[in-house]
């Protein structure tokens, strides 16, 4: 008889904590309305096989995203509404007192990589990062940090991006190995002048290799997500979405850099003329989509990335010695996909 309670007592415990990770794994943030919900299951899919990255965009989030213009996600262990709306997104970019950068260590407490990196200067707002950079300062100039690990120290807090170059020349590459012609080109911009002086203001000069760079950027922005500012008071985001105090909102780069009624019916195609053909065309349409928050690679507003000018600067000193030295193509033999992101982690 014992047994038989004991037994019954686990299968009802057992039932009842799974209708509650049930309800709240499979549902939006209460009082989130106006929009559609991406599926859990579409976040737990790499658990349990490979999948390609553009498949999972288009096949389970393009349709919903932007036909409402935004959506709940869930992603770092909660619900999250994901932005694409063009007017929402500058609305959010504008509105940094609402629409608040989130710390690290704020949004995913229980995480490993979180705790390591807490609120760096990308991530935190106000004074929290100012604090640091003083003690850090202080603890050098008193000797208990050398140069180099002050340097080292320094670094973590720029932590985020850092590898963001290095996926954007990739990218640039492959669409280069895909279109020879461009690096045809690219390489006879790159030719005309030969001896002169490879420095910041040449290669500000050349329009072929900023439209080629800009139009990489566009396709695939090296942040394909980014998911980090929380509202800090209850809030209507445009007149229909009410978005309760203390919501993760974010965007999807890789969805509103190709957003057809921005770019055109071809938005998905690499066309780095679309930028202009004259160096003054090229800027003035790029500020002019930054502010429209039609392309958002450097995300906006007052907390646009800091490091934007030195990495377009890196991918045009890189592409120019890249182009200049070699020629590079597709292997024949491989599938072109998305790289994939696999049940073991790997991406």
């Amino acid at each position: 008889m014992t047994a038989s309670l004991l037994l019954g007592g686990a299968i009802l415990l057992a039932i009842t904590v799974s209708g509650v990770l049930f309800s709240y794994f499979s549902s939006p943030r209460k009082g989130v309305g106006g929009i559609p919900t991406i599926p859990l299951w579409v976040a737990l899919m790499p658990l349990v096989k490979d999948v390609d990255q553009q498949d999972v965009f288009t096949k389970c989030i393009e349709k919903p995203l932007r036909k409402h213009g935004a959506a709940s996600i869930f992603f770092a262990g909660q619900w999250n509404v994901l932005i694409h709306k063009l007017a929402y997104l500058a609305e959010v970019f504008r509105s940094e007192d609402i629409y608040q950068k989130s710390g690290n260590y704020s949004k995913i407490p229980h995480s490993v990589l979180a705790a390591l990196l807490g609120d760096n200067i990308i991530s935190s707002r106000g004074e929290t990062w100012n604090k640091l950079c003083t003690r850090l300062l202080s603890a050098r100039d008193s000797g208990q940090l050398t140069e180099k690990q002050f340097r080292d120290n320094v670094t973590v807090l720029f932590v985020a991006g850092q590898e963001n170059p290095q996926l954007a020349i990739l990218s640039t590459m492959y669409l280069l190995a895909k279109h020879p012609d461009m690096q045809d080109r690219l390489f006879d911009e790159l030719s005309q002048q030969p001896g002169k002086p490879v420095d910041a203001e040449y290669l500000d000069s050349l329009p072929l290799l900023t439209s080629i760079i800009y139009e990489s950027l566009r396709l695939f922005p090296p942040t394909g997500q980014l998911i980090n500012r929380r509202v800090a008071s209850a809030v209507y985001l445009g007149d229909a979405i009410f978005l309760p105090e203390g919501t993760y909102v974010g965007y999807n780069c890789y969805s509103t850099n190709r957003d057809p009624d921005a770019w055109g019916q071809d938005a998905d195609a690499f066309r780095p003329s679309r930028w202009g053909c004259s160096r003054r065309d090229i800027h003035r349409e790029y500020r002019r989509r930054r502010t429209r928050a039609e392309f958002i690679t450097f995300h906006g507003g007052q907390r646009e990335c800091l490091g934007e000018q030195f990495a377009v600067l890196q991918l045009k000193a890189t592409l120019y010695t890249l182009v200049t030295s070699l020629r590079w193509r597709l292997d024949t033999t491989w599938l072109d996909r998305m790289t994939p992101v696999s049940k073991t982690g790997w991406r």
